[in-house]
């Protein structure tokens, strides 16, 4: 953007944004799931505890980076020069493992161990270390496996303050530890924050003034439940749910990327589902078992299993012949991770490859659950009766089957047509000598001006031409006798090479015509006999014509095979048929237009599961799919429940143990959940781990009567909303600013862990894109419906129906910290990079909002800038400029051009530059 004028005034309102931080250093957790195995599968044989070949030993970080004979084997500060990652990339004397080099994804995973440090979890460095994997007294005493108690409301001395019982369990610390909550936010403030938390939108100016103005006692329970019976607040939440459930519409792991192209109806479903506020245990069940419910009528079932997506959008890994049974270990892993974070707070995965290091989860519980995802199968369900999906298959069945007709019909007549020309073998051979003499760019066009004298086919004098070079002279037997004829020189036919050329490929044309003459005899013979044959049975013990040695390599070689020079390719035998037998496949192909007009749309349906064959999985050792242990039978986590199952696969099982109001995790990993997005920060800061590396809870009497009290509540996720957006705590103001004989309660809780304010916090991409196009007045708020591509100009819809790809993310969502879609998240990360920046400064999609907030305003009955100043800042802000804001815009509309910049060079108007830095505002994108 050129314009000068807009320089200072930018600058002054486009503070520095920070966003969401990355969590850079994945530490104990990384190594236990990815590094551990890789080094007990490749290293610790000859570099384990009790073994230092080399001199080296990997018992320990200290002995690993002591390294041993070779010396240092890390180097921390470069670690791509380390001795260890050269030797696993095979760069320089010393390559390891010596029994074969490490795949490309192994080799990543030891560069970024050394990249991040090399966290190690080991005795030394972790009291909380298990020694195996019983479950003892103290692992069911553990914060998180006891059961959930509602314990009592504590008493508080500020009595007057708590609106919600769960203010007195705030207040309660707060005063424990000499801290006083923060004044209540005003209404303005209010009314943004509830709006943006529930439904990712900002309220319209209209909103504010009448919250603002009434008066009745019941004026924040009557906004609350506007919002959340709004169709808006689904779409928010879902959002929420989606980043823990990786969801994606395609795959990622695989050179060409697969589609899921209804997968759009699993984030539908998401979106309904917290709109009807679905019970919350019933939401957990139909995602991992809803095909097996019991349903009362047909549409309630099929209601119901786009919700299985949460396993089925899952990442499907890359299959060959030599990694298929790693893949789909792979695949299987990655579900119980999701289905473990995601609901029960569990890193589960870390007992892939040996019993759990901190967490009561031996091995054997992992392969519990893995039999059950082996048991299940991935399957594209009709969204329609039976009947219906049946027709549409017959339909598009014979479809495919008049296609192989004539497909079939295209290679008979490619066949015919190079049994044919058998008896001009040599006449080709001789034509794709010539062929072979012209220059390089004349051969295409030579091919047809050698045809046209000859009266040969073109296309036929170029395949053979391309047949006879000098790997198939070597390869192909049959031809050696030609090879002389073809070697290179610049003489003509005429010339004496010719008597050694033409000879030879008569002969060849001989060998030809009587291999294929054999072979019509034995068909023939073979026909004979089925004839004869009297029953259908006999017929089909006939034995199939057989031709076998030279002739049927010959036949191959030159008649038959995709490369051979008399097998014409399928899309080019129309033009060289006669057109009686041209007229045979058009027929055909009329046959197919109608049957295809008359199959219509595909009726709709969800990607999802079925129960396949049940069966238990064994345990892999040290997570090897090629090396099995001990058959674990299916059944959920034993520090929970011991049953076995024996349902189908057990994933009904496994739903209703998971969504049970005795197992003491689902609940409260859900309501912290919620707590999290509405406060920044979960009661538990790892909100997908309540492990023991998790953190602990900051309020864990808190915690449990909220989750009591959810679960007595019929698990209605709205009713745990209204209990904290109407509770003092969520009212609180987010100021810092002490009054005279206040506590600094800032200098005591930095990080506001015991909620003494409420925390400011940045819109996610999503909502500030949606914020934009919302105050430019061109948001559609249509609900539900196929994704569309992020980078249409033409999208105008909220960033939740935006393609999600996991192949190749949206560099838009990926800039603004979108979480990555092949793994779950429990949270948005937070990065500052000049980028974002550089983004709100040039972006196509900035300076079209700005236009058509320009053009907004511009349509209003106003009179002048003051008036729109105001207009705008009501849309953005919902408050009205200072009358410093005021001055600054009337100065920045009003100024005029610097003499050495010309009109012409300004790109966007006064007021698109204005609206577009105003966009570009701290106080847009953040909501206190």
């Amino acid at each position: 953007m050129p314009a000068v004028r807009c320089c200072l005034p930018l600058l002054a309102l486009l503070s520095s944004v920070s966003v969401f931080a990355a969590d850079s250093t994945p530490g104990e957790e990384f190594f236990e799931s990815k590094v551990r195995p890789l080094l007990s599968q490749h290293c610790f044989a000859c570099h384990g505890r009790d073994q230092k070949k080399g001199g080296l030993s990997l018992a320990s970080r200290e002995a690993l980076m002591t390294g041993g004979e070779s010396g240092p084997t890390v180097v921390l500060e470069h670690p791509a020069d380390s001795l260890l990652i050269q030797a696993v990339e095979h760069r320089g004397g010393l390559q390891m493992p010596p029994n074969g080099k490490l795949t490309d994804a192994e080799q990543k995973t030891l560069r970024t161990w050394v990249e991040l440090g090399l966290p190690w979890s080991a005795e030394s460095d972790h009291g909380g270390i298990r020694a195996n994997g019983t479950i003892t007294a103290d692992d069911r005493d553990f914060w998180s496996f006891r059961p959930v108690v509602n314990t009592p409301v504590p008493t508080v001395k500020y009595v007057s303050w708590p609106r919600r019982t769960l203010d007195a369990f705030i207040l309660s610390q707060l005063e424990t530890n000499g801290l006083q909550p923060a004044a209540e936010a005003d209404r303005r403030t209010y009314i943004r924050r509830v709006s943006w938390t529930l439904t990712g939108l900002l309220p319209t100016p209209e909103d504010v003034q009448a919250f603002v103005s009434d008066t009745s006692d019941d004026a924040y329970e009557k906004l609350v439940s506007r919002l959340l019976d709004s169709p808006h607040y689904g779409e928010r939440w879902a959002r929420h749910w989606l980043d823990i459930a990786r969801y994606g519409e395609d795959q990622a792991h695989t050179f060409q990327a697969r589609k899921y192209p209804e997968g759009y109806r699993y984030r539908d479903w998401v979106v309904n589902a917290f709109n009807r506020d679905l019970p919350y245990d019933q939401f957990v069940m139909e995602q991992i078992a809803a095909d097996l419910l019991p349903a009362a009528t047909l549409e309630e079932r099929l209601a119901r299993l786009p919700a299985l997506g949460f396993f089925a959008l899952g990442p499907v890994y890359y299959k060959d012949a030599g990694c298929a049974g790693k893949a789909e270990a792979d695949e299987i892993d990655d579900r119980i991770d999701t289905l473990c974070r995601g609901f029960l707070g569990l890193t589960v995965s870390c007992a892939r490859c040996h019993d759990h290091k901190f967490d009561p989860i031996p091995t054997q519980d992992y392969y519990a659950l893995a039999g059950v995802f082996a048991s299940t199968q991935y399957r594209e369900a009709p969204l329609v009766a039976d009947e219906i999906a049946k027709a549409y298959e017959d339909r598009a069945n014979a479809v495919k089957q008049r296609e192989k007709e004539y497909a079939d019909a295209q290679a008979a007549e490619s066949l015919r047509f190079g049994e044919t020309l058998v008896p001009q073998t040599a006449d080709y051979i001789v034509a794709a000598w010539k062929l072979q003499q012209r220059r390089q760019d004349d051969i295409k066009t030579g091919a047809k001006a050698i045809a046209d004298e000859s009266g040969l086919h073109a296309v036929t004098i170029q395949r053979w031409s391309d047949f006879l070079t000098g790997n198939n002279f070597n390869a192909k037997p049959y031809l050696a006798a030609l090879k002389p004829g073809f070697a290179k020189h610049t003489r003509s036919i005429d010339d004496p090479v010719s008597a050694l050329l033409e000879p030879a490929a008569r002969m060849l044309q001989h060998e030809l015509a009587t291999a294929l003459e054999e072979r019509h005899r034995l068909e023939a013979e073979y026909e004979q006999q089925r004839a004869a044959a009297a029953t259908e049975e006999a017929k089909k013990n006939v034995a199939k014509p057989n031709l076998e040695g030279p002739r049927a390599e010959l036949l191959k070689g030159l008649l038959t095979d995709r490369n051979a020079p008399f097998a014409v390719p399928k899309d080019q035998i129309e033009k060289l048929l006669s057109d009686d037998r041209k007229a045979v496949l058009t027929a055909i192909q009329k046959d197919i237009e109608q049957l295809k007009q008359a199959v219509g749309p595909k009726y709709p349906f969800a990607h999802s599961l079925s129960d396949g064959q049940p069966t238990n999985a064994k345990v892999n050792v040290r997570g090897n799919h090629k090396d099995l242990g001990d058959e674990v039978p299916r059944r959920f986590l034993t520090i929970l429940d011991t049953t076995p199952f024996k349902d189908g696969s057990g994933r009904r099982e496994l739903a209703r143990a998971i969504a049970s109001p005795a197992n003491p995790l689902t609940a409260r990993v859900i309501v912290n959940r919620v707590w999290q997005q509405h406060f920044g920060r979960g009661i538990v800061g790892t909100a997908s781990n309540f492990g023991l590396l998790g953190e602990r809870p900051t309020h864990p009497e808190l915690l449990d009567h909220l989750a009591a009290k959810f679960i007595e509540a019929g698990w209605s996720l709205k009713w745990l909303h209204r209990e904290i957006l109407l509770s003092a705590t969520y009212r609180q103001s987010s100021e810092v600013a002490l009054s005279q004989g206040e506590t600094d309660s800032d200098a005591i809780d930095p990080d506001n862990r015991l909620l003494w304010r409420q925390n400011r916090r940045r819109m996610d991409i999503e909502t500030w894109r949606d914020a934009a196009l919302q105050v430019s007045g061109q948001i559609d708020l249509t609900v539900g419906g196929p994704s569309q591509n992020l980078n249409d100009a033409n999208h105008r819809r909220r960033t939740l129906y935006s393609a999600i790809s996991r192949h190749d993310l949206n560099a838009t969502l990926r800039l603004f910290d979108f979480p990555d879609p092949n793994l779950t998240s429990e949270r948005r990360s937070n990065t500052t990079v000049p980028m974002q920046q550089l983004f709100l400064l040039n972006s196509g999609f900035i300076v079209k909002q700005a236009q058509t907030v320009t053009q907004r305003v511009m349509a209003e009955k106003m009179t002048d800038d003051e008036q729109r100043i105001e207009r705008v800042y009501q849309w953005l802000f919902q408050r009205s400029p200072t009358d410093g804001e005021r001055q600054l815009g009337r100065k920045f509309l009003n100024a005029a051009l610097p003499s050495e910049v010309s009109a012409t060079e300004v790109k966007l108007t006064a007021w698109e530059q204005y609206a577009q830095a105003l966009l570009g505002t701290n106080e847009f994108a953040f909501i206190d």
